[in-house]
């Protein structure tokens, strides 16, 4: 696993997710690479939880300390690599990367996703592995109706979607995506 490619940092805020996928793809222009993998986690080992962001780059950064003051100014706090073991960040990011904390709001394939589309073609084409219902079984040629919005969360090693029955008997997210209102009630 190439840690130097794993990046994470703290920030005492929490950004919707469409405004940190923006202010990191913001960041890291020009740098010669792109968060392949972004996910958000709660740290609670300070007085007052903090919000972790982990990405994972599609490559090493060239210039690695103006690829870190990017991202400090973007994400408002301290950046680690994943080879520089020290600090809360750090510890995030290990989780994120070895895949036991973590809420991915970027995963690969995720773009390639339609709005309906059969279990077994989701898990074929993105990071996700595994599909698990709640208060349903989930079976491969079911279908989910993504509704536009997938946040599969890290469990034991495998990226996970929760989700739940809906209407018309196909699947559906369990997490929506507006839980609360976001920028004023305009959406994000």
């Amino acid at each position: 696993m190439d840690d130097a490619r794993w990046a994470g940092a703290l920030r005492d805020d929490v950004l919707p997710d469409a405004h940190l996928l923006a202010a990191v793809d913001g960041a890291l222009a020009g740098s010669g690479v792109a968060a392949e993998l972004v996910c958000t986690s709660v740290d609670r080992s300070a007085v007052e939880p903090r919000a972790g962001v982990a990405l994972r780059l599609t490559g090493e950064p060239v210039d690695r300390a103006a690829t870190r003051s990017a991202l400090e100014r973007t994400l408002g706090g301290p950046v680690v690599f994943g080879d520089e073991p020290d600090g809360a960040a750090a510890a995030g990011l290990r989780a994120a990367r070895d895949g036991t904390e973590g809420r991915c709001v970027r995963f690969p394939g995720q773009g390639s996703v339609p709005g309906r589309v059969v279990v077994a073609d989701l898990i074929a084409v993105t990071a996700i592995d595994r599909l698990v219902g709640v208060g349903v079984q989930v079976a491969g040629d079911h279908v989910l109706d993504t509704l536009g919005h997938l946040r599969p969360q890290w469990s034991a090693g495998r990226l996970t979607l929760l989700v739940e029955q809906a209407a018309g008997g196909v699947l559906q997210p369990f997490e929506s995506e507006s839980p609360y209102e976001c920028c004023g009630g305009a959406g994000h």
